[in-house]
């Protein structure tokens, strides 16, 4: 009877923990993250433009790397950007890399061309430099 008893137990917790660990990858889905390093101590930032922000919204960014402790100049920093999906579509994110401190200095991009999908689960379709 014990060994019925600790049977049942033991496959309801692995079933609760297959049911716990699908619900936390389907919201993680319905994220993108873009990750974007700078160097400390140059004029530089990134900035990002949506196309249609109906389709997709900036959630928020964090900063992953940072090895400007201690003020080193020119150590890395790296920020990840979260977007989540609004409705279905594509759109495309563009990231400019812009100087704070010369306006005519012409920026480089980066465009994202993003599909979200009618589960409103997010995804990278292509990358291109400009």
């Amino acid at each position: 009877m014990k060994k019925i008893l600790i049977c049942l137990i033991s496959v309801i917790v692995i079933i609760g923990i297959v049911i716990i660990l699908n619900i936390k990858n389907k919201d993680r889905e319905k994220e993108l993250e873009i990750t974007k390093e700078i160097n400390a101590g140059i004029p530089f930032k990134w900035e990002y433009v949506i196309e249609d922000p109906n389709i997709v919204e900036f959630k928020k960014s964090y900063v992953i790397r940072d090895d400007n402790k201690g003020g080193l100049v020119g150590g890395k920093v790296a920020t990840n950007y979260v977007f989540i999906g609004k409705k279905e579509g594509e759109t495309t994110i563009t990231f400019r890399f812009v100087s704070i401190t010369n306006e005519d200095y012409p920026p480089e991009e980066e465009v994202y061309k993003i599909k979200v999908d009618k589960d409103l689960n997010i995804s990278l379709v292509t990358t291109k430099n400009e």
